[in-house]
């Protein structure tokens, strides 16, 4: 019984572990905060669907393209323009040609 049990458990593991992403690669993200101050941490919410490569960008330039969520700490007011390129294979800053797109603004007071 417990030898069923234990096979069958790795059968279904290596069945969900080999089911690969379909549907169209779409962009999406959330900031944790909609009012935010100089100096606050801003998570940067990853919701994105059917992707295998991200790149976080801001104006200054990449932030991460390691952790699917990341955070910045706004040093000055203004507005912050933040963007996330998701793909279905590799690209590089260079090549977003294969990538879904989403910015939005944050508004630092």
């Amino acid at each position: 019984m417990l030898r069923t049990a234990l096979l069958l458990s790795i059968v279904c593991l290596f069945a969900f572990a080999s089911c690969k992403k379909t549907g169209p690669t779409k962009a999406c993200f959330n900031f944790s905060k909609d009012k935010v101050k100089v100096g606050d941490t801003v998570y940067l919410l990853n919701c994105s669907e059917n992707y295998n490569k991200f790149i976080w960008i801001d104006l200054s330039g990449l932030l991460d393209s390691v952790n699917r969520h990341t955070y910045m700490v706004p040093g000055a007011t203004g507005t912050y323009d933040v963007f996330l390129y998701v793909g279905p294979n590799e690209f590089t800053s260079a090549n977003y040609g294969d990538a879904s797109v989403e910015k939005k603004s944050l508004i630092v007071e």
